[in-house]
């Protein structure tokens, strides 16, 4: 037991610190250094984040690095006791099956988020979990990991069995969560930096981008889509002005 608490506390430590370097150094690049400079890449013209949203977002930065320090350590001992799929072996691991396989991964977690996500704005759930996220309208980096700790346990449920399934080679896995962060902190920027032929041309157009997320945070229901626009286009669930917004941005100021 002890063995194991001393597990938990140092792989928490190591991802806070990791985390909060990350997210911190963005906020002071764009938010605080870059403030003036970026001017015209805000998303939202009125500003709304102070200090106390900052407080707030970080008391729940910490719920959701708990149940992400408990997931870690889950696929650890799984995969140490031969439990899972998952693979140190490059052998038969090409670049095209890597490609494929990160690719794969993407979708079925963009899948498991979106269907969750949108179940989360049903008024019978919404009230007692995702609205601790959506407390945070003009959005930052910190509000990535802003969750009630029960939403970290639901969006990230699918891994476990995907562990146990699928082969899947540990650096793409370890790469997907770069990137899933990358696009995290992406949608929660509050700035655009995407060019803006961006949802012009195949393939990007099919991926969303900080201008995308932030409309959801504003306009609270559509856009449910974590790192693809698919599921909110063949639901009907996109915000109509998304692309006009995204074009538009930093407009008259």
């Amino acid at each position: 037991m002890v063995d194991l608490l001393i597990q938990f506390v140092s792989s928490f430590v190591l991802q806070a610190v990791g985390y909060l370097a990350v997210v911190g150094s963005v906020f002071l690049v764009v938010w605080r250094l870059g403030e003036r400079r970026f001017a015209r890449a805000r998303i939202q013209a009125r500003r709304r984040f102070n200090a106390d949203q900052l407080k707030f977002e970080l008391r729940n930065s910490l719920g959701t690095l708990v149940v992400g320090t408990l997931n870690a350590i889950g696929l650890v001992w799984l995969y140490d006791r031969q439990m899972t799929a998952l693979t140190m072996d490059a052998a038969g691991w090409t670049w095209p099956a890597m490609v494929l396989s990160f690719a794969a991964i993407a979708f079925v977690s963009d899948t498991w988020f979106y269907w969750w996500h949108r179940l989360l704005h049903h008024p019978a759930l919404y009230k007692y979990v995702h609205v601790v996220h959506h407390r945070s309208v003009d959005t930052n980096p910190f509000t990535s990991y802003s969750f009630h700790i029960v939403e970290p346990l639901l969006l990230g449920a699918w891994m476990i069995p995907m562990a146990l399934l699928v082969p899947t080679y540990i650096p793409v896995l370890l790469v997907f969560q770069v990137f899933a962060l990358a696009k995290n902190l992406e949608g929660h920027l509050g700035y655009e930096f995407m060019p803006r032929w961006f949802t012009r041309v195949p393939p990007f157009r099919w991926m969303t981008t900080a201008t995308y997320h932030n409309l959801h945070h504003t306009k609270f229901n559509g856009n449910y889509g974590l790192y693809f626009r698919l599921w909110d286009r063949l639901a009907g669930t996109e915000v109509a002005d998304y692309e006009r917004t995204f074009a538009t941005r930093g407009e008259g100021r």
